[in-house]
């Protein structure tokens, strides 16, 4: 017993003097790098603007909710936080623009950019409650490269890229709180216990663009120390599209899935097959045997020897013009004594009434000795 304990405790301390060798050796030889893979914009990312500003709040241990939409701008959530509005989209109602503000005394930080359809000039009913315009950048802004935004009366050293299109004016004569900060670009009010901040360009907090300069700084110091984030990377009114689908999933779905079903069932053929046709040509004398045959069983076979009949009293008449000064009883007889014929057989040829099937084929055959008739060198069996 005891040589095998020996045993066991040397083959314990000799795996344990080697796994301590072979890690120092990969210690050594081996060292912990990070690598960036840069990837394309993933779906979430595209149909959020905001992600990165959500993913950089929900670190710092806040409750962060993207959304999109002018429902918290129209009634404001009952709970203190952040509401940061990327587009404040179109004007408000007054009855809107008063809960929001009632909401932002209660202790709610408001942090919100102009819509980039608002131009200079342009009203908006939350800018001129607070004393505030928007109008063009001075010509001093427009030629000059435009200066960084310096916000170290804030925040120690912080300072944010922000672009211009129009800048903020304040009203020195409005009768409400001042700003706290007052810059072109950048005005903060205390509004009873809450805050609201305007900013003019409202792509500082956007995927593309916070990790540049100071802007997840200037995010973090508008952000609260605790409670909820609410970002509306939208505010603009959504299409009817949006709001039937957002209103009624399961009847646009149910519209849908019936038009489909609708089109499959349209598409599908009804009653008897028929017979499939052949795609070889014929030539002319079987159009021809069709035709009449058709004319035959349609009871169109009195027209079938009208050609036949007019050719033949036609070339009669060429050939003696005595026949022209007759009428029809006389130019029967007259045919009768030169061609063997009778007059009544001439007359039911070449002048029928309705003549029956029987009395057709008798036509034709009395037609066709008329012909001979007219030209003796040919023979009609």
């Amino acid at each position: 017993m005891r040589d095998s304990s020996k045993t066991a405790l040397l083959l314990i301390a000799l795996l344990a003097m080697l796994g301590t060798l072979g890690w120092f050796w990969f210690e050594k030889n081996f060292e912990r790098r990070e690598k960036v893979v840069r990837s394309s914009m993933s779906m979430e990312a595209r149909r959020n603007p905001m992600l990165a500003a959500e993913m950089f709040l929900s670190r710092l241990g806040l409750s962060v909710e993207s959304r999109t939409g002018r429902e918290y701008l129209i009634q404001p959530p009952e709970e203190e936080g952040l509401l940061l509005v990327r587009d404040l989209g179109p004007p408000l109602t007054e009855s809107g623009v008063t809960k929001l503000l009632a909401w932002v005394e209660r202790g709610g930080q408001l942090v919100a950019a102009p819509s980039g359809q608002l131009q200079a000039g342009g009203k908006h009913n939350l800018l001129e409650r607070l004393g505030v315009s928007l109008v063009d950048p001075d010509e001093a802004w427009q030629e000059e490269e435009t200066p960084a935004l310096d916000l170290s009366g804030r925040v120690d050293g912080l300072q944010v890229e922000v672009e211009m299109a129009q800048r903020f004016a304040f009203d020195e004569n409005f009768e409400g709180p001042a700003p706290r900060v007052e810059d072109p670009r950048y005005l903060e009010f205390a509004w009873g216990d809450g805050t609201v901040t305007l900013i003019s360009d409202s792509g500082v907090f956007t995927n593309n663009r916070i990790g540049e300069y100071e802007h997840a700084r200037l995010l973090a110091h508008v952000a609260p120390d605790d409670g909820r984030v609410w970002l509306l990377h939208s505010a603009q009114l959504p299409s009817l599209l949006s709001l039937i689908w957002q209103s009624a999933p399961y009847l646009v779905v149910s519209l849908v899935l019936l038009l489909l079903l609708t089109t499959w069932w349209m598409s599908r053929s009804s009653g008897a097959k028929l017979a499939d046709r052949t795609t070889d040509r014929r030539n002319l004398l079987e159009h021809l045997e069709a035709s009449a045959e058709f004319a035959w069983r349609n009871d169109l076979k009195a027209g079938l020897l009208d050609g036949a009949r007019h050719q033949i009293e036609k070339r009669w008449l060429s050939a003696h013009p005595v026949l022209q000064q007759l009428d029809g009883e006389a130019r029967c007889e007259w045919l009768a004594k030169r061609t063997g014929l009778s007059a009544t057989a001439i007359s039911k040829a070449l002048y029928p009434d309705q003549p029956d099937t029987t009395q057709m084929i008798k036509n034709s055959i009395n037609l066709q000795r008329l012909y001979a008739a007219l030209h003796p060198d040919r023979k009609v069996k």
